[in-house]
């Protein structure tokens, strides 16, 4: 399968594009990226997605009115952007990689232009996302932090964050503003991203299974929560960070019925006490429990 990917994306990267981006209507990711974020921002909102790939969060927060900046570094990835909103004002490309300081850094890609990093040792792992991927070109990129993007363009009311395993550079890099975060759970990495937050002043923490359109649970989390939650649980999840600024929008009602990961399946808060368990998970106690 990666040969052919392989082979279309070099030979024909219009159609293998075009192909990735139908089968991805296909199966409803855009939809469910919409009826997600529906919640969080209103029209003329500006968001910034950091790490755009092929665009289809990009799509979604214009589907929702949002005035869009996508950041995405590589560079066919880069030129395939420009390509599909070209016609739309509203739409930002800028085709650097996001970190704590300005300059340039090396970006470790997969042949298949599916994943990238700029950590080196997520790409040369042997387990975890993209551990099956062929991680065999590295490019040297040019490098802004989220500070210089909100200088440039304005301050966002979210800003969406892929980046396989740089979140924490990221995050360091935003000092200026504290919008809504939505950021891929990458472990153990995403433990540090939390601590940050949680000293800016972030109180309030959703999280997402996989790429369903709706959040585990709808009660917010606090930082400590979302720390065992995570210890607890080998899903692949998405973390919402809820900006502390006053008027922030939030998820509110009920789910449409939440499935918990395993491990608390059949839990709710009301059963721990208001907090998601913290008994021994795998031999060892959650991270949070051994905290002041």
């Amino acid at each position: 399968m990666l040969a052919v990917h392989r082979f279309l994306l070099v030979r024909t990267p219009g159609l293998y594009f075009h192909l990735r981006n139908v089968g991805r209507k296909v199966v409803g990711t855009r939809r469910h990226q919409r009826t997600l974020f529906s919640e969080l921002i209103d029209p003329e909102d500006l968001v910034f997605d950091v790490g755009a790939n092929i665009g289809e969060f990009t799509g979604a927060f214009r589907d929702l009115g949002a005035r869009v900046v996508a950041m995405e570094p590589q560079p066919r990835l880069g030129a395939h952007l420009r390509r599909r909103f070209r016609s739309d004002p509203q739409v930002t490309v800028v085709t650097t990689a996001v970190s704590d300081h300005a300059g340039e850094a090396s970006l470790h890609c997969t042949t298949a232009d599916a994943l990238a990093t700029l950590e080196e040792e997520r790409a040369t792992g042997i387990s975890g996302p993209g551990a099956e991927l062929e991680w065999g070109t590295t490019i040297t990129v040019p490098l802004q932090t989220l500070d210089s993007l909100v200088a440039a363009h304005g301050e966002p009311a979210l800003v969406k964050i892929d980046v396989e395993g740089h979140e924490l550079g990221v995050v360091n890099g935003l000092t200026a503003a504290r919008p809504t975060l939505f950021f891929e759970v990458n472990r153990p990495g995403v433990h540090d991203v939390l601590d940050t937050l949680h000293e800016r002043g972030y109180t309030a923490f959703f999280v997402r299974l996989d790429e369903r359109p709706d959040w585990v649970a709808r009660r917010a989390m606090s930082a400590a929560e979302m720390h065992d939650y995570i210890a607890a649980s080998s899903d692949n999840c998405d973390c919402l960070a809820i900006s502390p600024e006053r008027g922030t929008r939030q998820p509110s009602g009920s789910p449409s019925s939440p499935e918990a990961p395993a491990h608390f399946r059949g839990l709710s808060l009301t059963h721990v006490g208001g907090r998601w368990p913290t008994s021994r998970i795998n031999g060892r106690r959650p991270r949070t429990a051994a905290r002041p």
